[in-house]
């Protein structure tokens, strides 16, 4: 069983235009509310894909509720804590020649005690677990060291352990020495305070982040790909051709993709490259794989690390 925790859940607000302009009335030709968050997103996934997988979330309110009916439908195993505030709603405008411009709220704040009960969540359901993934962005009131917190709770356990964040939430889970970290070009440009504008520059940066305690790093490149790194060397996934309808998510299926496992590294990444591209295909965040995308995918060795990046990040650290 892979455990999922979320300290900041939210519920998706995807709404669809044919056409877009400031300050007119524009109508949506679509719209649709979803359970989402990181690590929820990661759960649906694998949960859809029929890997054993349970949620952790702090919840409340009307959203709280929607989102507890929500997972319930999918048949998604979850543990709800009770925080007795909203959570937060994201919006997300797909229109034409921009598959997802986001607009995020912040989340509610957590207390002292749900942080608490989190932990004891974790220790509760993460026994029999094969792996715990700590994800996302921390709520008012949650300490920057939130997610070492929970990659230590999982170490002590001896479970796999895996943590997507940003900034100095994981700059402080690098001290834990996490299985694996799943940064994109942004937060890597961040921790390692150096543009990345090659591919070489990627794997110099998450060889940087090895050295400072993550066993191995999956490096979301977008629409340049994904590095692998870990002990034996650098892996570099590319997919060709995909339609691109929608990006929300696309990071969160990348990394469940990676989790529901392959028969060695390689073919992890590209179960990896093949649910992302699935997720950016399809309309919702509720994807379906595309086996006929795998012809489209390619997994090796970096050959050339000159390469340039069509996204590249000048991000500096603030660590």
């Amino acid at each position: 069983m892979i455990v999922t925790i979320t300290p900041s859940p939210s519920i998706d607000w995807t709404v669809t235009l044919d056409s877009f302009e400031l300050g007119a009335v524009n109508r949506a030709s679509n719209s649709v509310r979803e359970p989402s968050g990181k690590g929820v997103n990661v759960a649906i996934a694998l949960h859809r894909a029929g890997e054993p997988t349970r949620a952790i979330v702090p919840a409340g309110g009307d959203t709280g509720r929607f989102l507890a009916s929500a997972l319930q439908a999918h048949g998604l195993p979850f543990t709800l804590i009770d925080t007795g505030s909203e959570i937060r709603t994201n919006i997300t405008l797909v229109t034409p020649g921009h598959p997802g411009t986001k607009i995020n709220e912040p989340g509610s704040p957590l207390s002292d005690d749900v942080v608490a009960r989190l932990h004891a969540a974790v220790l509760d359901t993460a026994g029999n677990a094969t792996a715990v993934v700590s994800c996302g962005s921390l709520p008012p009131g949650v300490p920057a060291s939130f997610h070492r917190d929970i990659a230590n709770l999982a170490k002590t356990l001896g479970v796999y352990s895996v943590v997507d964040a940003s900034g100095e939430s994981l700059a402080l889970a690098l001290t834990a020495e996490p299985d694996l970290v799943k940064p994109n070009v942004h937060e890597l440009a961040e921790l390692a305070g150096e543009s990345i504008t090659t591919l070489g520059d990627v794997v110099a940066a998450a060889q940087r982040l090895r050295q400072r305690g993550a066993r191995a790093v999956l490096a979301s490149l977008g629409a340049d790909g994904v590095i692998y790194v870990d002990t034996m060397g650098a892996l570099y996934a590319k997919a060709h051709d995909i339609p691109v309808l929608n990006s929300v998510g696309a990071g969160d299926a990348l990394l469940a993709g990676f989790m529901r496992g392959g028969s060695d590294r390689a073919a992890r990444l590209a179960n990896a490259a093949l649910w992302a591209s699935s997720a950016v295909a399809d309309p919702s965040t509720l994807f379906t794989v595309r086996p006929d995308f795998a012809a489209l995918i390619s997994v090796g060795p970096l050959i050339d690390a000159d390469i340039r990046l069509t996204e590249p990040s000048t991000l500096l650290a603030r660590t």
